[in-house]
C-alpha cells in the first residue's frame, strides 16, 4: 500500500495495483512516511485527523497484542476490550480475527478464567441390593482440634438402607482409618462386598487396601476430581454439617465430638423420601423408641403379641417386603436422576489425541482459592473409554494425577491453525543438490565468535538483591551444549528468548499446579 500511495505503481502487478486502487482512499502517508488508516464514516473532512489510526506492520503484531492484553496495563482483558483499546489507535487487515487467536491461545486466561461448560453423561450410581452389601465412605477433614484431641469426622454409609455411622478421629491416616472402620462397621455389620470412596490419599495407600483385602472386600474408588460419584456419602457429609453446627456453642467450637456421633440416631430414625422407611428400620427390622416414646405405655399385652416365634415370623414377613420395596424404588430413583441429567447433555468435541485442560476446585490449605488457577494442563487424551470418561497422557510430566477423569472436567485447547498465504513455486535450478561426503568436517557445526556459547537448557532460578537498595535480579541456572558444568547467568547476559519463555512458563505452570489439592498426594 506504501509503495501505491508512493507513486511506484510500475512495481506492482495490475492485480494488486487494482486491489491497492480501490482501498487508496482510506489510507494516507505522513511527512515521515509512516502509513495511517481512516476507517469510512459519515464525519466531516475536519475529524478526519481524528480518526487515523497507524498502520502496524505484521512484524510487530505480537508486539501490540501483548501490550494492549498480557502486559499490567492490558490487564488479561477479553476480546471485545482489547479490540476496543486497539482499534482506537491502530489498524491492520484482520486486526479482530488476530486478537480473537492472541487472547483465545493465551496461557493464563484459559487457565485462570471460566468453569465447566461439558456435562457429560451420567455413569450412573451403583445399586446395592441388601443392607451392608456396599458402603460409601467420606471424611469431614480439618475440624477445630476438640477437647478430646479429634480434629476429623469419619463417615459411612450404607447405600441400600442409608444407614449412617459416625466416628470422631485425631488423624485421617489409613491405620487410623481401618481401626475405625473394623470398631464401627465390621463389629458390628461384618464385611461388605465393597467400599466407595474418593481418592483420598489415606484411602489409597497400601495398609487399607491390605486390610480390605483380609476382609475380602473390593475398594471401588472413584473417578478423579468428580465428588458426584461418591455422591450418597457427600450428602450425608452435608447433611452431617448442617445437623452438627446447630448444637455447638463453644467459643472455639472445640465441643463438636460431643454431639456428632449421637447426632447419628436423629438420622438414622428420620423417614428417608426415596426409601419410603427409616435407614434403622431397613436394618433392623424394628424401629426403635425414643426417650420420650419410651415414657408411654405398650399399648396392646395380648398373649400372641408376646409369642418371640410369632413375633420374629411377622418382624421377618414384614422386613421382607420392606426390602423388595426398597430395591424398587431405588431402582426408580436412580434411573431417573440418570434421565434428568442425560436431558442436559450435549455432544463434546474430546476424542483421543485431542488436547484438553483439566479442572481441579480444591486448593491446600493456606492457598486463597480466588486467586488459584483452576484450569491445568493441557494434556493429551490417550483414550477415550466411553462418552464420559477419557484416559490422559500424564506419565513424563510434572503432574501427579490419576488418568481416568471425567469429560465434566476438562475442555478443548482453542487451536488457531494458520494457513500458508503465499505459494512457493520452485524451479530446477532452484534446488540444491550437494554431496554430503564432499564437505568440510566443521560445515554442521555452527558458527559462534569468541565468548559465545549455545544454551542447551535451563534448570532453575534464583532472585535477589545484590545490595539493600538494589534493584532485584533474576539468574538462570544454565546447560551449555558441549560442556557438562552449568553457571548461574543474569538475566540481562542471556540471549535464548524462545527457552527462558519456555522455562518460565512450566515454571509457572508448576507453581499454580502446587497451589492445588491433588487427590494423588499424601
Amino acid at each position: 500500500m506504501k509503495i501505491y500511495l508512493e507513486g511506484s505503481v510500475v512495481d506492482l502487478t495490475r492485480e494488486k495495483a487494482r486491489s491497492y486502487g480501490n482501498l487508496a482512499h482510506d489510507y494516507e502517508l505522513d511527512d515521515n512516511g509512516l502509513l495511517f488508516y481512516c476507517a469510512p464514516s459519515k464525519r466531516t473532512s475536519a475529524d478526519r485527523d481524528g480518526l487515523m489510526r497507524l498502520v502496524v506492520p505484521a512484524t510487530l503484531h505480537q508486539n501490540v497484542l501483548h501490550h494492549y492484553h498480557s502486559s499490567l496495563e492490558g490487564g488479561h482483558q477479553g476480546i471485545g476490550r482489547t479490540y476496543q483499546r486497539i482499534r482506537d489507535h491502530f489498524h491492520w487487515r484482520g486486526l479482530f480475527k488476530s486478537i480473537q487467536q492472541y487472547v483465545g491461545e493465551c496461557v493464563d486466561c484459559e487457565t485462570g478464567k471460566g468453569r465447566p461448560t461439558i456435562r457429560g453423561e451420567s455413569p450412573r450410581n451403583i445399586q446395592a441390593t441388601y443392607p451392608f452389601q456396599i458402603i460409601a465412605m467420606d471424611h469431614i477433614p480439618s475440624l477445630p482440634k476438640s477437647y478430646k484431641g479429634n480434629t476429623e469426622l469419619l463417615i459411612w454409609v450404607d447405600l441400600f438402607t442409608g444407614y449412617v455411622i459416625a466416628k470422631a478421629s485425631a488423624s485421617r491416616i489409613a491405620q487410623t482409618i481401618a481401626e475405625s472402620y473394623e470398631e464401627c462397621v465390621f463389629r458390628r455389620f461384618g464385611a461388605s462386598e465393597a467400599i466407595c470412596h474418593d481418592r483420598e490419599p489415606g484411602f489409597m495407600v497400601d495398609i487399607f487396601r491390605a486390610f480390605n483385602k483380609i476382609l475380602g472386600q473390593r475398594q471401588r474408588a472413584t473417578m478423579a476430581y468428580r465428588p458426584q460419584a461418591n455422591g450418597t456419602a457427600e450428602r450425608m457429609v452435608q447433611t452431617t454439617t448442617r445437623a452438627l453446627k446447630m448444637y455447638v456453642e463453644d467459643l472455639d467450637q472445640r465441643d463438636w465430638d460431643e454431639y456428632a456421633e449421637r447426632l447419628t440416631f436423629a438420622i438414622n430414625t428420620a423417614q428417608d423420601r426415596v426409601r419410603g422407611d427409616t435407614p434403622f428400620y431397613l436394618v433392623h427390622g424394628w424401629d426403635p423408641r425414643s426417650t420420650l416414646e419410651a415414657t408411654l405405655p405398650l399399648g396392646s399385652t395380648r398373649t400372641q403379641d408376646r409369642d418371640p416365634r410369632r413375633w420374629r415370623y411377622q418382624i421377618q414377613r414384614h422386613y421382607g417386603i420392606a426390602r423388595g420395596q426398597v430395591n424398587a424404588r431405588l431402582a426408580e430413583a436412580i434411573a431417573d436422576r440418570v434421565d434428568r441429567h442425560n436431558d442436559n447433555v450435549r455432544p463434546h468435541p474430546i476424542q483421543a489425541g485431542s488436547q484438553v485442560w483439566l479442572y481441579l476446585d480444591r486448593v491446600k490449605e493456606g492457598y486463597a482459592r480466588k486467586l488459584a488457577h483452576l484450569w491445568h494442563g493441557p494434556f493429551r487424551v490417550v483414550d477415550k473409554i466411553n462418552e464420559y470418561t477419557v484416559k490422559l497422557q500424564t506419565g513424563g510430566t510434572d503432574y501427579r494425577l490419576f488418568p481416568i477423569v471425567h469429560v465434566s472436567k476438562l475442555k478443548p485447547v482453542r487451536e488457531f491453525r494458520d494457513r500458508p498465504n503465499t505459494e512457493l513455486a520452485l524451479g530446477e535450478a532452484d534446488r540444491l543438490d550437494f554431496d554430503e561426503a564432499l564437505l568440510p568436517e566443521d560445515s554442521w557445526r555452527p558458527d559462534q565468535e569468541a565468548g559465545e556459547y549455545e544454551v542447551e537448557r535451563i534448570a532453575d532460578m534464583r532472585t535477589g538483591r545484590r545490595t539493600r537498595y538494589g534493584r532485584t535480579f533474576r539468574e538462570f541456572l544454565v546447560h551449555w551444549k558441549g560442556y557438562d558444568t552449568p553457571d548461574w547467568i543474569d538475566e540481562a547476559d542471556l540471549n535464548c528468548g524462545a527457552l527462558l519463555h519456555e522455562f518460565l512458563r512450566d515454571r509457572t505452570n508448576r507453581n499454580r499446579f502446587g497451589a492445588m489439592q491433588s487427590h494423588e498426594e499424601a
